[in-house]
């Protein structure tokens, strides 16, 4: 049964007749299991359901999941409280360039953008790098991912567009660290969880695996994948990449009740002015979710629109295996948290369903999440299909032979930025070639062959799913000496859909 905390004669929301439409959701959309936490008002009710880790280990609303990008507002959170301090910290605003904190480490290839891109303007995506999204999880310090930020394209000025960029959350993360001299885990513990009694909230996966092994009623879930073609999860390792400030945050529904609590009320440990901060907008964004139709906002680590009329503050997360959701009502002092060990929107399914009963919207007016996914993976499939056309339209047919032996093509690559790329055989030379990406989020690629040296890459970022986020052109470059020396994708396929990223042979 659901938890009520405190006991109040209200009925909870997680009734009975919720749970059936939780456990014909985890078998549709191949849930494992999800933990959530609705609040209203001084009330909280919480409950798990399905598996946190096979064969038998339940979800509780103690469950530990890594929460992904929902974590982004914690980061802008710690920035707050530096901007706060005047005593301390007298030089840091909102308008402080980064450069000015961190001088030796931040560069971009604009010059005028390395020297004016602030605090503000990385907490909300508008610095005119674009997101290079699978460079996210690599292997390095924090430092070593903001020294690498050099090295990445930027395609926009400044302030002319949202981009949304891990990169300049870990940026920020640093530039926290070398203020304070502090890990932003234990800064974040010291001035944000404590306070707000978060005991079960972690920084780093070896913080989350020794509270579980000393807490018999806590459990860190494992991440999971499954597709339509079998009812089998697979088990996803834990990103042992750096993540910092764009998504290490580990927690519970527990936890994170109390969180969204504090930022509906804003009481808690910001300040009046670090909370108005918080919800100010900055940014338009595009359509990020199906049921808001209005215009959205980001501000520093959240989103805001309004849905049926009323305003609304959110942020998804998720990495291979784990997924996460935060929506809160203000002025409704309503909200929800909703986490999964699964990849894919199935989670969103659950917080919508409570979102349109508290709102009271007709059935027949609801969003079909899942007949939307489907449409989505029928499009993706005639993509796939159509791709060598639309990509290579001037291309032969057949297509002239590749210069060497496919196995020359198998090797290590590698990019000042990005994670490097093993490249190997997938099976024989008709099966074409397989890229893993090195300390990634499980980023993988399948390479089809067009003509000469030009291939197709459909690009899977997620283990265990059916059918790639993008596909691409790729290429290979033949040096004088006969020898692939280069590998081109389209790697950033999201903010730069014509711009080949080239990474060097090395093995």
């Amino acid at each position: 049964m659901a938890v009520l905390d405190p006991k109040t004669s209200k009925g909870s929301p997680l009734n009975e007749e919720f749970a059936k439409l939780v456990q014909s959701t985890l078998r549709k959309w191949h849930i494992q299991g999800v933990a959530i936490a609705v609040i209203d008002g001084d009330e909280t009710w919480t409950e798990g359901y399905g598996v946190a880790a096979f064969p038998d280990t339940p979800v509780t609303p103690d469950t530990l999941f890594y929460t992904g990008s929902t974590s982004k507002s914690f980061t802008a959170s710690a920035a707050s409280l530096l901007v706060d301090d005047k005593e301390k910290h007298p030089n840091i605003k909102w308008n402080t360039p980064l450069s000015e904190l961190i001088r030796d480490d931040f560069v971009v290839q604009d010059e005028y953008a390395t020297s004016h891109i602030t605090l503000e303007d990385a907490l909300s995506h508008r610095t005119g790098l674009p997101g290079h999204m699978i460079s996210l999880g690599r292997e390095g310090t924090v430092r070593d991912v903001v020294r690498s930020l050099r090295h990445f394209p930027m395609d926009k000025e400044i302030r002319t567009a949202w981009q949304y960029s891990n990169a300049m959350f870990i940026t920020v993360a640093h530039a926290i660290e070398t203020v304070t001299g502090e890990w932003l885990g234990d800064f974040l513990r010291k001035n944000i969880w404590t306070p707000l009694g978060m005991n079960s909230t972690f920084f780093s996966l070896e913080d989350a695996k020794a509270y579980a092994a000393s807490h018999k009623e806590v459990t860190l879930a494992k991440a999971y994948g499954s597709n339509a073609a079998s009812s089998e999860p697979t088990e996803i390792p834990y990103c042992e990449g750096t993540l910092s400030g764009a998504g290490a945050v580990i927690s519970s529904v527990r936890d994170y009740a109390t969180y969204i609590r504090s930022m509906i009320r804003q009481a808690g440990p910001l300040s009046e002015s670090g909370y108005e901060e918080l919800m100010k907008p900055r940014a338009f964004v595009p359509q990020m979710l199906p049921q808001i139709t209005q215009q959205s906002f980001y501000s520093l680590g959240l989103i805001m629109s309004t849905y049926r009329g009323e305003s609304i503050v959110f942020h998804p997360g998720g990495l291979d295996g784990m997924t996460a959701t935060m929506i809160f009502f203000p002025k409704r002092d309503w909200g929800v948290a909703v986490f999964s060990n699964a990849t894919g929107p199935g989670r969103e399914v659950l917080a919508w369903h409570l979102i349109d009963d508290l709102l009271n919207v007709p059935k027949e007016e609801r969003i079909d999440i899942y007949d939307l996914k489907q449409k989505k993976i029928a499009k993706i499939k005639e993509m796939r299909v159509t791709a060598r056309e639309r990509l290579y339209p001037s291309a032969p047919s057949p297509g002239l032979s590749h210069a060497l032996p496919l196995q020359e093509y198998a090797g290590k690559y590698t990019h000042p930025a990005y994670p490097d790329f093993v490249i190997s055989l997938r099976g024989d030379e008709d099966s074409g070639l397989h890229v893993a990406l090195s300390g990634s989020l499980n980023v993988t690629m399948n390479l089809k062959h067009v003509s000469g040296e030009y291939f197709v890459a459909e690009i899977f970022e997620y283990m265990c799913v059916p059918e790639p986020s993008a596909i691409v052109k790729a290429e290979f470059h033949i040096s004088v000496a006969g020898k692939v020396d280069r590998f081109g994708v389209i790697a950033d396929f999201a903010d730069m859909p014509d711009t080949m990223i080239w990474f060097d042979r090395v093995l």
